[in-house]
């Protein structure tokens, strides 16, 4: 008899259950490699003003609050993905001064 045939004739709940294990573990090998393999072709991009300041911080491997009070953003708000132009609009700077600040905090911390 073949092994399939039998195990879903004898154990149908233990091969449903492990038939689901398998695909979740692969849901999460496949996002794990994805993520690995886009951050590191995507490492210390210049600033956009699309990008979200989450996004500008993991790009740059700095903390994103950190990077939430170099863009002068009120303490306590928690902003979902803000990006760099909006935050310099709340700052009412321009998306170039935000920018260029976000760029010399990140390289003084970096320097350090």
């Amino acid at each position: 008899m073949n092994k399939t045939k039998y195990l879903w004739q004898k154990h149908r709940l233990l091969l449903i259950g492990f038939s689901l294990a398998t695909l979740v573990t692969l849901f999460f090998l496949f996002r794990f490699v994805f993520s690995v393999i886009y951050w590191s072709y995507n490492r210390d991009l210049p600033i956009e003003p699309w990008q979200p300041l989450g996004y500008v911080a993991h790009s740059h491997q700095v903390d994103r609050e950190w990077l939430m009070r170099q863009a002068n953003l009120p303490e306590g708000i928690k902003f979902v993905r803000l990006t760099v132009e909006e935050a310099a609009k709340i700052d009412g700077v321009t998306y170039e001064e935000m920018r260029d600040r976000l760029t010399a905090a990140i390289a003084a911390q970096h320097a350090q």
